[in-house]
């Protein structure tokens, strides 16, 4: 997992991931106020950003999650909520892997770090980073975020 404010990703080295993960955030940093929610297709049709707003809860009421073909880049845009971290290796699968979504959910297991992401701020999480989003952050809150999917196969290239 990799977490900062948005401001930040030059100064902490993050253009070394890539052309599309640069091209990501610029396409994050050229948003509206109030960008329209659902799916966005990006530059490339592989490429692509979720638009969502929720209502945080408690950590027993959401689920670790990986990806195996995608990066999640997620920036948050209103609100805050804490997202839990663990390596995907030391929680057991809860469930079958869905191709079609390319999901795969994981028991509840040791959490690794959490961060509280408010506005501003971003992670990355890779195949092999669980995570578990959607947990309040102080009380239950509304949160306003993206998440842009990067395949692995762009992820650190063009």
């Amino acid at each position: 997992m990799i977490y900062g404010k948005l401001n930040d990703f030059e100064a902490m080295g993050l253009v070394a991931l890539g052309e599309t993960m640069s091209r990501s955030v610029a396409w994050i940093r050229n948003l509206p106020a109030e960008p329209k929610e659902g799916r966005h297709a990006l530059w490339d049709d592989r490429i692509y950003a979720l638009v969502l707003r929720y209502t945080t809860g408690d950590a027993a009421d959401s689920r670790f999650e990986t990806h195996r073909n995608y990066v999640d880049l997620q920036y948050t845009l209103a609100g805050a909520e804490t997202i839990d971290w663990a390596p995907r290796a030391s929680l057991a699968n809860d469930g079958d892997y869905d191709a079609e979504k390319d999901l795969l959910f994981h028991h509840p297991g040791p959490v690794y770090g959490s961060a509280v992401k408010a506005a501003g701020y971003f992670s990355i999480y890779t195949p092999v980073d669980a995570h578990r989003c959607k947990i309040r952050a102080g009380g239950f809150g509304s949160v306003f975020k993206l998440v842009v999917k990067i395949p692995v196969d762009r992820f650190s290239s063009p």
